[in-house]
């Protein structure tokens, strides 16, 4: 009976705790619709979860944090983290920047508290790959020493930096050949909060993701302190997603959330602070909206104005309890002439990158940078080559037409075969209005048999550049400011430093000299053959003993058996008589008549 109140007393104790406990960690989910030109159309969702943390608290004990997630920090030592999923190139020339710009391919990058055993840095940094493979079903176990790079000035932390606090240390890799599929999806939506149940979250249906034209998968965390000891700090996780479709594989320039993502949405996250809904409506002439939104959002940034629709998905939920159940929708009916075609302007700057070269002994990189502002722009482009693209320092050239610039600085990691990728990373000024080239050669080298991958012939992959800058002016940008979270946090953000801005090149496919891999197949099989010819006789013969053998007596037939064993049953025949042996005799003597 003591043990039962006892028991009872524990249970509404803890009960009790857990009802009046105060978490210190906030859900958010946002969705942004833009409408691109030529009949193409970008989603990007964010979903952003800020949690406080004291000196008490622990990594260990979360809420709406995903636990692995957190367990990462706690663990590794790890100041950032940043990895995306892509699949499709995204057309700076055509559709301007994306909130979040990603790679082809996997790619991750992470800061580490700093330290001056780079070994253990090392190993964490393995480390932390493999458990983000298996968290995420991705190969991110193949990220070593040999593709991981040490960029000075491409990447820099977005976390809180206090004087005299030595600077993290960084680790980059990409993985250009990943492949984006359901598996990488699955898990990342479990890390959410409400996982993939409800809200925002419920219209990533697979068959709507990867059936578009390009589509990324991103993880970003930071975690911003709130003194140079880090005693107290804040864990910032934000799990993002970028969609372009083609409105032509939906029948017409009309469209709806329902007809992008296959269906509506019930609600938002019940875990969820605000959960809001935004449609770029921006100089959409002849453009109805179906329902009435929330608020019209009209902001000025860095001289581009910008009219947003905001739906609150909260709002609705409230307004729908009292009736029947209905689903979330907005659909936008263009009535526009189809005939006219809408032609924006390029983006302020944009990039291109290609291989040059005849034959497979040597070839050349060459990266194509299109400057369309009024002034000219300062930038680092970063250069990530494999190792098994040996290139040569002394041809880097940079060309505005037939005139030579001199590169304002740089830096530069040779590369160690099997060991190292080669670095660099180069500072310039490019004109304004105009067009220059960065080439730099290299050789094609044999490698051995056992690195070749399993489709030798398909080629090998060179991750894409990355092209980091500031722009005086916010036309075409749509990013959030570092030093802010949310996608709402962005209007009226107007910085008079710059806007910064990161793209990304395509990834070049390589096709290095392959042997002749049929030889070993017909090797292999001759020797095979002959060994097997030859191994029959030889273990015959080194085997069994030769031994003579004598003549067996024939074997009595089962036929002669039975007829033995009915003789002996049956007895002697009677004796026949002097008649019957004559008339036997005399038909046996008789001739044949026939």
């Amino acid at each position: 009976m003591c043990k039962y109140l006892l028991w009872n007393v524990l249970v509404a104790v803890a009960l009790f705790n857990g009802a009046t406990a105060e978490f210190s960690d906030i859900f958010d989910e946002e969705l942004f619709i833009k409408p691109l030109p030529d009949r193409f159309i970008y989603s990007y969702f964010q979903f952003t979860t800020r949690w406080e943390l004291g000196k008490n608290d622990s990594l260990l004990h979360t809420n709406l944090v995903s636990r692995p997630l957190a367990e990462l920090f706690h663990h590794y030592g790890v100041q950032e983290l940043h990895l995306s999923f892509t699949y499709g190139l995204w057309r700076y020339e055509s559709w301007g920047y994306p909130v979040t710009d990603a790679g082809p391919g996997a790619e991750v990058w992470a800061w580490f508290e700093p330290t001056t055993d780079h070994a253990s840095i090392d190993h964490r940094w393995k480390m932390l790959c493999g458990t983000l493979s298996g968290m995420f079903c991705a190969s991110l176990s193949f990220i070593d020493p040999s593709n991981t790079n040490e960029p000075v000035y491409s990447l820099r932390p977005q976390t809180h930096r206090f004087p005299g606090q030595p600077d993290p240390i960084l680790r980059y890799a990409a993985l250009p050949r990943e492949i984006v599929c359901t598996e990488n999806l699955t898990p990342w939506a479990k890390l959410l909060p409400c996982r993939s149940r409800e809200g925002l979250v419920s219209l990533l249906v697979p068959d709507s993701i990867y059936a578009s034209n390009y589509h990324s998968l991103g993880v970003h965390m930071r975690k911003l302190c709130a003194d140079d000891a880090c005693s107290e700090f804040q864990l910032e996780v934000k799990q993002t997603v970028s969609v372009v479709q083609d409105l032509r594989m939906f029948g017409g320039p009309n469209w709806s959330i329902r007809k992008l993502f296959g269906q509506g949405m019930e609600g938002s996250c019940a875990l969820a602070t605000t959960s809001n809904v935004y449609v770029d409506v921006t100089d959409n002439v002849g453009v109805d909206v179906s329902q009435k939104p929330d608020e019209t959002v009209v902001f000025v940034r860095g001289g581009a104005r910008t009219e947003l629709h905001r739906f609150d998905v909260k709002q609705f939920e409230a307004a729908t309890a009292k009736g029947r159940r209905a689903m979330f929708n907005v659909a936008v009916m263009d009535k526009r002439d189809p005939n006219v075609i809408v032609v924006a302007g390029p983006p302020p700057i944009y990039a291109k990158r290609f291989i040059l070269g005849v034959g497979q002994e040597r070839g050349k990189i060459v990266t194509q940078i299109t400057n369309t502002h009024w002034g000219p722009l300062e930038m680092v482009v970063f250069e990530n080559i494999p190792w098994f693209v040996p290139i040569y320092l002394h041809t880097l050239t940079i060309r505005h037409g037939s005139q030579r610039i001199q590169p304002a600085f740089m830096h530069y990691t040779p590369g160690v075969q099997r060991e190292r990728p080669y670095g660099l990373e180069v500072g310039l000024r490019v004109p304004a209005r105009s067009t220059i080239e960065l080439s730099i050669d290299f050789d094609y080298i044999f490698l051995k048999w056992q690195e070749y991958p399993p489709d030798a012939n398909h080629g090998h992959y060179i991750p894409s550049s990355i092209i980091s800058l500031l722009l005086s002016s916010a036309r075409n940008y749509t990013s959030v400011p570092r030093e802010v979270a949310l996608f709402r946090e962005s209007f009226n953000a107007t910085r008079l430093t710059g806007y910064f801005l990161q793209l990304r090149t395509e990834a070049l496919l390589l096709t290095l000299p392959t042997p002749d891999f049929s030889m070993p197949y017909n090797v292999i099989c001759l020797a095979c053959t002959v060994v097997a010819l030859a191994f029959g006789p030889i273990h015959n013969i080194s085997t069994k003993r030769i031994v003579a053998k004598g003549k067996e007596t024939d074997k009595v037939s089962l036929g002669a058996k039975l007829k033995q064993f009915f003789k002996e049953k049956l007895g002697r025949k009677q004796p026949q008589t002097k008649e019957e042996e004559a008339a036997c005799e005399e038909d046996l003597n008789a001739p044949d008549t026939e």
